[in-house]
């Protein structure tokens, strides 16, 4: 009868250590995955724009950055708060800024390169005038003469 015991005993062991346990373990990490995978998660269907500016516009750019000569910073697509600090009763300036090119030595706005025909950007055209920074108003379709680019830096 003690072999027997002995035998029952090592069985249960090795039943609770093979089959118990394990079927413990995998339930408890089936759980855990279940209460935490985000469900919410739409797939993404989106990808990398190939280009960021088209051909004109990058070209305006490297001429831009070739004629402050690495003076200026030029900033692009800049929103138009970023730029424009109003008090607490004034509206927030909305739309963007195609350029903005900064001082590297003083990091103060020296100059504005943008689209004034739209509504958002035509409404702060005058505080900008206000607070001395040279606004060239560059039609977005029509590209702009270096020549007069290089006088409006100059100046």
């Amino acid at each position: 009868m003690s072999i027997l015991s002995v035998y029952l005993s090592y069985a249960f062991v090795y039943f609770v250590l093979f089959l118990v346990v394990p079927f413990v373990v995998v339930t408890f990490v089936l759980t855990c995955i279940k209460f935490f995978r985000n469900e919410h998660d739409v797939p993404l269907h989106a990808r990398i724009k190939n280009r960021l500016f088209d051909n004109e516009s990058l070209g305006f750019f490297k001429s831009l950055k070739s004629l402050t000569k690495g003076q200026y910073e030029i900033c692009s697509h800049v929103p138009m708060d970023t730029v424009v600090e109003v008090e607490r009763d004034e509206e927030e300036p909305h739309g963007y800024l195609d350029y903005v090119l900064i001082d590297q030595n003083s990091s103060e706005i020296k100059m504005i390169i943008s689209d004034f025909s739209d509504a958002d950007n035509k409404s702060v055209l005058p505080l900008l005038r206000k607070m001395n920074i040279r606004i060239i108003d560059m039609k977005r379709d029509h590209p702009f003469d270096t020549q007069h680019l290089s006088q409006a830096l100059a100046a």
